[in-house]
């Protein structure tokens, strides 16, 4: 990880315009977000909570697809929609391949860098 931080302080060294560290600067705060998700992501809880989202899903789903009770009640319809959704949302945000994404955006700014 720190290789992609070699690269973007040589970026700077090469372009030391304004326009241009604003960019490599905007670059650089990506990547630490990035390197934030990654560790909030590879937390224990956080893994444990991504067990129970992917179960609570399925439970969700299974319950739509087999209990008949739910055919009339469209207040609890939504609700078990909205649990889904949310689950979905929270596991879209923690389950990237962030090492791909900066590894992705590594390559971009070596690039860059050799023009």
């Amino acid at each position: 990880m720190t290789e992609i931080f070699k690269t973007l302080a040589a970026l700077r060294k090469k372009y030391p315009e304004d326009d241009d560290l604003l960019r490599i600067d905007k670059e650089t705060i990506r990547v630490k977000k990035l390197l934030k998700l990654k560790e909030y992501s590879d937390n224990d809880v956080t893994r444990e909570l991504v067990i129970l989202c992917r179960s609570e899903i399925l439970a969700a789903r299974k319950r739509l697809s087999t209990d008949k009770s739910l055919l009339g009640d469209e207040k609890a319809q939504r609700e078990l929609w909205f649990l889904i959704e949310s689950r979905i949302w929270f596991l879209d945000m923690v389950c990237k391949n962030i090492d791909d994404e900066i590894d992705t955006l590594n390559q971009e700014l070596e690039s860059e860098l050799a023009k």
